[in-house]
């Protein structure tokens, strides 16, 4: 029997990249996903690897009858939602004096308002069955991004993923909802295919990080199911994240991987960080390969 045996998730942005690998790694554990994203084709690919565990619904997270519907399409066929995975964001890859209005509040709206107000809705579902929910955020939240420094409103998104996940956690702590964030490095998908399908720069990144590698998809989906088997009955909410580089001082900036604990074989973070107080259980902040 999988560790999310009985369970139902709902999983947005899971037609590619970490919100596929995350419900391919949930289905596998048992658990009943419904995976929601905006494209058809992708969706039903990732539906079709797993058609008893698996279902979906298209959604365009930014629309409030797109989330409205999603839930209503989990309790329809599950009657019942145990964990929340936000992984739907949009990117944008530019100078920031060369962003239109309209583009810095679409990112802004995506990335945080619209994943916000889904927080809101599903609430009294999770609390109906203690449940939990993961904000996948980024790096980019807390360092200057590499190579270039062209993710500002997206950085910014995350950055208040983050706080939103921290201020969330002594809110929905008391309902019995845990709230957890991870925070992915530099991961093979859709949107880094840009940066990684230069050569030389390729390169130059994987010289960066411990293990030499890019991340991938699934090193961030075992970190999402890590979090939630080891903190399922934790009262303090960590957020995972990349670290210093070898070799990079300290106080420097960088998003670059690092070591992850092995349970996860996960290059992107390992460091857990409390925030409601001081860090009271971490056990694998500092535990290399």
């Amino acid at each position: 029997m999988g560790m999310l045996e009985g369970k139902v998730a709902l999983i947005t942005g899971a037609g590619t990249g970490i919100g596929r690998s995350v419900a391919e790694l949930f289905a596998a554990e048992g658990a009943q996903i419904v995976i929601a994203a905006r494209r058809d084709a992708p969706l039903r690919q990732v539906a079709a690897l797993a058609p008893g565990n698996i279902s979906y619904v298209q959604m365009d997270l930014a629309k409030q009858s797109d989330r409205h519907n999603a839930l209503d399409v989990v309790v329809e066929r599950h009657g019942r939602l145990d964990i929340l995975i936000n992984n739907a964001a949009c990117q944008l890859w530019k100078p920031f004096l060369e962003h239109t209005e309209e583009e810095i509040a679409e990112v802004i709206d995506t990335n945080l308002i619209s994943t916000a107000q889904l927080i809101h809705k599903a609430v009294p579902l999770l609390r109906q069955t203690s449940g939990s929910i993961v904000n996948i955020s980024s790096t980019a939240a807390r360092f200057s991004p590499m190579p270039s420094q062209k993710l500002t409103s997206y950085s910014a998104s995350k950055a208040g993923i983050n706080q939103l996940t921290r201020t969330l956690a002594s809110e929905l702590g008391p309902l019995g909802i845990r709230i957890n964030a991870v925070a992915p490095g530099l991961t093979y998908g859709e949107a880094a295919s840009v940066t990684l399908d230069r050569k030389e720069l390729h390169e130059m990144l994987c010289s960066l990080t411990a293990l030499g590698r890019i991340g991938q998809p699934i090193d961030i989906a075992r970190v999402v199911l890590l979090i939630w088997a080891i903190l399922a009955a934790e009262s303090h909410t960590p957020v995972m994240r990349g670290a210093r580089p070898p070799g990079l001082p300290k106080g420097g900036r960088s998003m670059m991987p690092r070591r992850s604990h092995p349970l996860s074989s996960a290059p992107c973070g390992v460091e857990v960080q409390s925030h409601l107080g001081a860090v009271r259980h971490c056990p694998y902040s500092h535990s290399p390969v």
